[in-house]
C-alpha cells in the first residue's frame, strides 16, 4: 500500500486524530471493570506492556479505553496515541508492518513538540506479525519517548526477550473474562464499595490461618447490609451464567474457541492433530466438577500421557481450561478441567440459555465459575498463578482447594442436593487430615451463617467478593 493509502486506514482506526474524542469510537465502551486500573497503570508507568487473554476476553476494549483516559486525564495529545489492529488483514502485508507504521506516525501524526510530546502505540493481535517482537524492539530503540502496549492471547508462550533484553521497564497483566462483580455493578443491580470486597476476602484468609471467624462475621453482616436488595443480586447470577451483560453470546464465543485452536494456537506450538484439543474441551464442558483418570483420558483421545499433559499445558497457557488436581499429592493419577468462561460450557454443552436452566446445566456453570472465580482469589492471596485443587478421602469430597498467602489451605464444597453425601462433615474430614482452621460451604439459595470451623455462603455472595 501507498503511504497516503496507509495513512487513510489508519486514519480510520484513530477517529480522535481529528476529533480528539476516543469515545466517538465503536469500539469504545463507558463502564470500566474492576480490574482496568492496573491496566493502565501498567502502561503509564512502563515503556512496554504486555496484555494478554483469551479472545473476546476484551482486549480491544481495554486498549480503547486506556486511549481515552491518556487523552482526557493525563492531557495526551489525541495525535500522539496510535491504536494499530493487526488482527486486521489490511495491516498485515509486508515483514515490517509495525515498523512502517510507527515510522508513518512518527512522521505525520506524532506531536513531539507538545507540552505532553510522549508517543503511544497500541497494538492489537501484535501476534498476527511473525517478527512482532524484533520490530517493537526496532521502534523502542529508535524512539527512547515511545510506549508501546501489546495485546497478545498468551503471556507463558509470548516471545518478549528481545524486548526485555533492551533493559527498558515492562509489565504484563492478564485479561480474563468479566468477574460476576463487575457485570453485577456495571448493570446496577448493586453498588458495592471495593473496600467491603477486599475486607471479606481478607477475612476469609483470616479465618483459614488463625481460624478467627469474627473478621467473617462482622465483614459478611457489613456487606450484607450495604446492599438495597440482594434479591436482584441472587437474580443476577443466572444471568452471569448466560452471558446477558457481555454482548456476546455462545456462538460468538464457539467461533472464538476455534479461532483459537486452529489459528492462534499454531503461532505457537505445532500438534498433529489439533482437533484433540477441542475434544478435550468438549470433555471438560460435559464432566465439569468430576474426577477423571489420566490413563482414561489418554486412552480417549488415543495419545501418550506427555501428549495430554501438553495439551493441557497450552489450553491453560491461552486461558482456555485449566486443571485441578489432588491437594498434596506428588503422582498426578487424576484431573477435574474446567473451563474458564460458562459460555464456552453452554457452547460445547449445547444448554439452552433462553429457558429455564436445568439442574444439570445449573451444576456444570456452579462449578465452573466457582472455579474461575477462585484461581482469581488464589492470585490476590499470593500474587502469582495459583493453583485451586480437590481432595477426595475414604468417601469424602472437598471440591477445590485454595491456599492463602501464608500456604494455609481454604477447602470449599458446592452444595449440590442430587449428590448424596454432607458438606460440613467433608470439609471437617479434610480439615482433621490437614490439620486446617475452617472451610466454607456454597449454597445456590441460601442464608449466610459462620459456625466454628464452617462457613456457609450463598453462591451470590461468594462470587461477588472474589
Amino acid at each position: 500500500m501507498q503511504t497516503a493509502e496507509l495513512g487513510t486506514d489508519y486514519g480510520r482506526q484513530n477517529p480522535w486524530w481529528e476529533s480528539g474524542d476516543v469515545s466517538l469510537s465503536a469500539r469504545y465502551h463507558s463502564e470500566r471493570r474492576s480490574d482496568y486500573q492496573h491496566k493502565l497503570n501498567a502502561v503509564r508507568s512502563s515503556q512496554f506492556t504486555t496484555i494478554a487473554g483469551a479472545a473476546g476476553s476484551g482486549k480491544t476494549t481495554i486498549l480503547h479505553q486506556i486511549a481515552h483516559d491518556l487523552i482526557e486525564d493525563d492531557g495526551v495529545p489525541a495525535q500522539n496515541l496510535m491504536y494499530l489492529p493487526l488482527g486486521n488483514p489490511r495491516f498485515q502485508i509486508g515483514s515490517n508492518v509495525i515498523r512502517d507504521a510507527v515510522d508513518i506516525f512518527a512522521t505525520y501524526y506524532w506531536r513531539r513538540d507538545a507540552d505532553r510530546g510522549e508517543g503511544y502505540v497500541l497494538i492489537d493481535d501484535a501476534y498476527a506479525s511473525d517478527s512482532w517482537d524484533e520490530q517493537v524492539r526496532w521502534c523502542l530503540e529508535e524512539f527512547d519517548d515511545l510506549t508501546v502496549a501489546v495485546t497478545l492471547p498468551t503471556l507463558n508462550r509470548a516471545q518478549t526477550g528481545p524486548i526485555e533484553d533492551l533493559g527498558v521497564d515492562t509489565e504484563s497483566d492478564l485479561l480474563l473474562p468479566p468477574k460476576f462483580y463487575d457485570v453485577t455493578t456495571e448493570s446496577g443491580r448493586a453498588q458495592v464499595e471495593k473496600k467491603r470486597v477486599r475486607q471479606l476476602r481478607d477475612a476469609l484468609e483470616t479465618g483459614a490461618d488463625s481460624g478467627d471467624l469474627e473478621p467473617l462475621r462482622s465483614s459478611v453482616d457489613a456487606l450484607t447490609s450495604s446492599l438495597e436488595s440482594t434479591s436482584a443480586v441472587k437474580r443476577g447470577v443466572l444471568d452471569y451464567f448466560r452471558g446477558a451483560e457481555r454482548e456476546v453470546d455462545t456462538t460468538d464465543v464457539a467461533h472464538n474457541l476455534e479461532s483459537t485452536i486452529y489459528r492462534d494456537i499454531p503461532r505457537y506450538q505445532q500438534f498433529e492433530d489439533r482437533s484433540d484439543l477441542y475434544a478435550l474441551c468438549a470433555i471438560a464442558a460435559l464432566n465439569t466438577g468430576k474426577t477423571l483418570g489420566l490413563k482414561d483420558l489418554s486412552g480417549v483421545l488415543e495419545c501418550d500421557r506427555r501428549t495430554l499433559q501438553r495439551y493441557l499445558d497450552i489450553l491453560e497457557d491461552f486461558f482456555i481450561l485449566t486443571p485441578s488436581y489432588q491437594y498434596e499429592h506428588e503422582r498426578r493419577r487424576s484431573v477435574r478441567l474446567y473451563l474458564r468462561d460458562p459460555l464456552v460450557i453452554g457452547s460445547l454443552a449445547e444448554l439452552d440459555f433462553d429457558g429455564i436452566l436445568e439442574p444439570d446445566a445449573e451444576r456444570l456453570l456452579t462449578s465452573t465459575i466457582v472455579f474461575d472465580h477462585l484461581k482469581r482469589l488464589g492470585f490476590y492471596y499470593q500474587r502469582q498463578n495459583a493453583q485451586v485443587h480437590f481432595w477426595e478421602s475414604a468417601g469424602e469430597a472437598v471440591d477445590l482447594v485454595v491456599e492463602t498467602g501464608n500456604g494455609n489451605p481454604l477447602p470449599i464444597v458446592i452444595r449440590d442436593t442430587s449428590q448424596n453425601r454432607e458438606p460440613v462433615r467433608s470439609i471437617r474430614g479434610f480439615c482433621d487430615e490437614h490439620d486446617c482452621e475452617f472451610g466454607v460451604v456454597v449454597a445456590r439459595d441460601i442464608d449466610p451463617s459462620i459456625d466454628e470451623e464452617v462457613a456457609t455462603l450463598p453462591l451470590w455472595l461468594l462470587l461477588l467478593v472474589i
